[in-house]
């Protein structure tokens, strides 16, 4: 039998992140990079940034607390999703002083994970029929 010393024995108790990260999904146009499933994405958050999913975040759409990623989409002030292919064009005009004052334009909405795998594939194929769908689960 061996003799084990309490003393020099420790516990290391810190997660291991080292490969998990933060997934950044854009437009065709604003892509550095594809990954391996083809999807358009950039390395760190911009403002170019339409879809998130972030690590270790506890998401209120998964059962029993389970922490693992939570999804978020960027939607306009009128909670419509951001159309990728008419990024660039005009922007539509405030309907009012208070709207064009206090409400901010874009903002991030947590969604499930299925209707992230829908907006994501539409910023991939361009396929307008993703993005109907998605904005469908979120109405």
């Amino acid at each position: 039998m061996t003799k084990v010393n309490i003393d020099s024995f420790s516990i290391n108790h810190q997660k291991d992140n080292s490969d998990k990260e933060d997934e950044y999904y854009v437009s065709l146009a604003d892509k550095e990079f594809v990954d391996k499933n083809n999807y358009p994405r950039v390395s760190k958050n911009s403002d170019k940034v339409l879809a998130k999913a972030l690590r270790d975040k506890k998401s209120k759409h998964l059962s029993g607390g389970v922490i693992g990623y939570g999804y978020y989409l960027k939607i306009s002030a009128n909670k419509t999703l951001i159309d990728s292919r008419t990024l660039y064009s005009l922007k539509e005009n405030k309907s009012s002083y208070v709207d064009h004052i206090c409400k901010s334009d874009q903002e991030f909405l947590e969604v499930s994970q299925d209707t992230f795998q829908k907006y994501i594939n539409f910023l991939k194929t361009e396929n307008p029929q993703w993005l109907n769908m998605a904005q469908k689960d979120i109405k």
